[in-house]
């Protein structure tokens, strides 16, 4: 399942998981989302992360939780092509003093 009712895209090589983070990333579904990543990173090596934000329109609270306990597994961590308000978010809570952020 996972956002809107699709699977998450996720790409995985050399080590790097890219995981495609689309629509909305709130509290209706952080858990359902969470899980999926969870079995995406199940049984793989991962010296990277990075998130590709370009199709997310909103996160909330919840998804920084996600995001921040994905920091905790994997220091390496980097947020790709974020849009503006998704960017501002993240600078509010001071993600960009943790992780790598690149704007759209």
């Amino acid at each position: 399942m996972g956002m809107g009712g699709k699977t998450m895209k996720s790409i995985y090589e050399k080590q790097i998981l890219t995981l495609y983070l689309e629509g909305e990333l709130n509290s209706y579904n952080s858990e359902e989302v969470e899980q999926e990543i969870e079995g995406i990173l199940s049984g793989k090596e991962i010296q990277t992360i990075v998130l590709d934000m370009e199709n997310l329109r909103y996160i909330s609270s919840a998804g920084l939780r996600i995001i921040a306990r994905l920091k905790q597994r994997c220091d390496d961590i980097a947020l790709i092509h974020v849009p503006q308000g998704v960017y501002d978010i993240l600078e509010m809570v001071g993600f960009h003093n943790l992780m790598r952020i690149e704007k759209a």
